[in-house]
């Protein structure tokens, strides 16, 4: 009878540096698992279980949603549409290369580093598909042809190539400087979430200004901001782990409630921008050109093409990138000290082994491949 031997799970102190996450204590996987151990891994409870299935799932909704739009609004035929589709498949790319990000990180440390320069790529991907429908659907009626309005999607195209470069940078310097690290990635995505809200952000401003009718378009993009804050929240702070390590390692920690915020808020964009796209048509196509394929797929496949150059380029560079080799830390961090002094109340001291006062020591997990038994 054939027997399918779950990866096994390892502590912080286990694993190299580099896989190390604030407030963790335990839940990782092995630092060099095969590919089948990574699929595995999703059905034992791990500190990356829910992150991947809180994006792998509504990877599947966000398709169903895009399958029985197809059925109803022709895509092919429509100009008026396209950048609806590129959105919708845009939607459709950026949790489905989140969960495999999640599941295939702990391959190796290279192979960490590469999936999410690609999960950082598809972010950026879909920031540029929200410029696309906002530019589109969004925009405030007096800014309509407007100088904004003409350069918004090749300015955000832009912005795309800033974003990916900028967080795919950011992982070079993540053991050495923990903090500039985390500035540069936060900074990545929250210049281009700026510029692409400026349409939004300005249309309930006016909205609230002159008493407009209150409809669901607005109510869903107040949901989508809500959302994003909650986002951009728990995502720079750690919390709740940070407060209490160990408690929150396998359910509760932040990164998961980022991803349920992030789908929420996506979920809610996709709304409002579909009310949007109905409630706006007849006054939209009266005082716009129909979109051509040129500024609508001609730049959101040179932007893809663009983000898969700057991807490789980054990985291309990784033999030079600190944390491409596994070693132990000559001087902790502010994290790893917190996390020392956690390894210990929880009954991991002893196991540390400092080469230097104060610093950790890396163990290997077994030789087995990570097998139990």
């Amino acid at each position: 009878m054939l027997t399918i031997k779950l990866p096994q799970i390892f502590r912080v102190h286990q694993v190299p540096r580099i896989f190390w996450e604030d407030g963790i204590m335990s839940g990782y996987r092995h630092p060099k698992s095969s590919a089948l151990d990574c699929v595995l891994s999703s059905f034992q409870m791990t500190n990356e279980t829910v992150n991947i299935w809180t994006h792998f799932l509504p990877t599947w909704y966000f398709v169903w949603r895009f399958l029985v739009l197809s059925s109803s609004l022709d895509f092919c035929q429509e100009p008026y549409h396209w950048p609806l589709l590129i959105y919708l498949l845009l939607v459709c790319l950026y949790p489905f290369a989140s969960s495999c990000a999640h599941t295939f990180s702990s391959m190796s440390v290279r192979a960490r580093h590469i999936c999410y320069f690609c999960d950082y790529g598809a972010l950026s991907l879909y920031s540029l598909g929200c410029a696309f429908a906002y530019g589109a659907y969004t925009m405030p009626d007096h800014w309509v042809s407007g100088v904004l309005h003409h350069y918004f999607v090749p300015v955000a195209a832009f912005n795309s190539f800033v974003c990916t470069g900028l967080s795919c940078y950011s992982r070079f310097p993540e053991l050495e400087h923990p903090r500039l690290s985390k500035v540069l990635r936060t900074a990545a995505f929250v210049y281009p979430f700026l510029y692409d809200n400026i349409p939004l952000f300005c249309r309930l401003l006016f909205c609230f200004w002159s008493n407009c009718t209150w409809n669901e378009a607005m109510a869903g993009y107040c949901y989508h901001l809500l959302f994003a804050l909650l986002t951009g929240f728990l995502f720079a702070s750690h919390l709740p782990e940070r407060l209490a390590p160990g408690r929150f390692d396998y359910i509760g920690h932040s990164h998961q409630l980022f991803h349920i915020c992030a789908v929420l808020g996506t979920h809610f964009q996709l709304e409002a921008i579909l009310c949007d796209v109905c409630s706006r048509r007849t006054w939209l196509q009266d005082r716009l050109p129909a979109p051509g394929l040129p500024g609508t797929f001609g730049t959101a496949g040179l932007a893809f093409l663009g983000n898969v150059a700057i991807i490789g380029a980054f990985t291309s560079a990784l033999p030079r990138a600190p944390g491409s080799f596994v070693s132990p830390p000559s001087v902790p961090t502010e994290a790893g000290r917190h996390m020392m002094l956690w390894g210990e109340q929880l009954g991991c001291k002893g196991l540390w082994g400092p080469s230097r006062p104060g610093t950790p020591q890396y163990s290997p997990p077994p030789p087995n491949g990570g097998r139990i038994g």
